[in-house]
């Protein structure tokens, strides 16, 4: 009885593990990388557009491994490439630490986000759609609240290592952190054995978790649906807002006359917040049509970042300037919170588990296009004006109305589409 427990509740391990992982790397790789920006801008003087280029320059190369991601993590599971990314990620950071001049930088965001690409969303939620169905809006919430629980959690911790110690030395700790904590929870995101629905369960051992898989779509077959196209074009219009905070937003505050420190809890706040609507409010995504909550937490979003770029000078209005900053982390949190696991767990309602990183992974290449360009427009725009209101604004308004065009995605039928080819 025990153990038919335990496997039941595995589906719940692998999630609470995938948030874990998530927390961690892709933590890492943005919510903490502003810190890293501030760093290098005091002690070398380099221009915004230059730091910020290096994200663009990242963003290229994950459009082009994002494809490439989801056949890995399909073909050799996503435990394999979770090790293998955390590894990669760990080399990185210490590559970081060595940094001496902007190339060497480059260089060491490229190998980071090399690892955080093969080792962690794709894989991650890959392994969570494989081991829910009923409650998959839900699992996919909790695994995903990894991503603002780097904001949370990480944000601060990273801070004050930066301040005890120096970024340099914070780098190569959080190389060590990395390798230690993707290495066993790999293991745990094993796929479950898999069956086809139709077999029956009766010679199955009491204790081996089995999933049954459907007649899912092929990546050919998902490809020609408008949905297929339409769900990573609605992810990347938002991915415009969400860039634009990841990499620009901590130095949008302290550019506000907040202190570093002050920045990084108006950060936390927002983490803290997503972490409890992903966490508790996933279940939404579970009762209603998953196209009608995506975009209305997409203009919740662009709210936030909005709220953000009319944040005044704390000089002019401190009370002002708190009460906007509290409001962008309020909004921004609802708003990502509730966006991110439906607009994945939609993916994997659509056309099922068998080609889930496939699907991601080639929809990935259009999502990953605004992270290109949103990193280097705005550092460019920046050092040219000398403020972040203009284009923040227009990146709230792109996500906001991007969000309508999901309601455009209609669920496609496989037997039609089969039919129609």
């Amino acid at each position: 009885m025990i153990t038919k427990s335990f496997y039941d509740l595995r589906p719940w391990f692998v999630a609470f593990s995938g948030m874990a992982l998530l927390c961690l790397l892709i933590g890492l790789n943005t919510q903490c990388m502003g810190l890293f920006f501030i760093a290098l801008e005091q002690e070398f003087r380099w221009s915004r557009a230059l730091i910020s280029g290096a994200f663009s320059v990242v963003r290229i190369e994950g459009s082009f491994l994002g494809p490439i991601e989801g056949f890995l993590a399909d073909k050799f599971g996503p435990d394999t490439m979770i090790l293998i990314g955390g590894v990669i990620t760990s080399i990185g950071f210490v590559i970081l630490g060595l940094v001496q001049n902007p190339w060497m930088f480059y260089i060491s965001l490229l190998v980071i986000t090399a690892g955080v690409g093969l080792g962690s969303f794709i894989p991650v939620t890959t392994s969570v759609n494989w081991w829910f169905k009923k409650h998959r809006n839900t699992g996919l919430g909790i695994a995903m609240a990894g991503v603002p629980a780097g904001a949370a959690l990480l944000l601060p911790l990273v801070t004050i290592l930066i301040e005890i110690y120096n970024w340099r030395t914070t780098a190569y700790l959080l190389a060590a952190a990395t390798f230690v904590v993707c290495v066993p929870l790999s293991q745990v995101m094993r796929k479950p054995k898999v069956i086809k629905e139709n077999t029956t369960l009766d010679n199955e051992p009491a204790n081996s978790h089995t999933v049954s898989i459907e007649d899912d779509f092929s990546l050919k077959q998902a490809m020609k649906t408008s949905a297929f196209w339409i769900i990573p074009s609605v992810h990347a219009l938002n991915g415009f807002t969400t860039h634009a905070v990841y990499v620009h937003g901590l130095i949008r505050l302290t550019d506000a006359g907040f202190s570093i420190a002050v920045a990084s809890t108006v950060f936390a706040i927002y983490g803290f917040i997503e972490i409890l609507m992903r966490v508790f409010g996933s279940f939404i995504g579970d009762l209603i049509d998953k196209r009608h909550a995506i975009w209305i937490f997409c203009a919740i979003q662009g709210l936030g970042v909005v709220f953000l770029a009319l944040i005044p000078d704390t000089s002019e209005n401190s009370s002002t300037a708190i009460m906007m900053a509290y409001l962008f982390a309020i909004t921004f949190a609802i708003g990502h919170g509730g966006r991110g696991p439906a607009i994945v767990a939609i993916r994997g309602e659509y056309f099922g588990r068998a080609n889930f990183g496939k699907i991601m992974g080639v929809g990935g290449f259009i999502t990953s296009l605004t992270g290109i360009i949103t990193p280097i427009a705005l550092g460019y725009y920046f050092d040219q004006v000398g403020d972040y209101v203009i284009p923040f604004i227009i990146c709230g308004l792109l996500t906001g109305l991007g969000g309508l065009l999901i309601l455009f995605a209609k669920k496609p039928n496989l037997i039609q589409e089969s039919e129609a080819n």
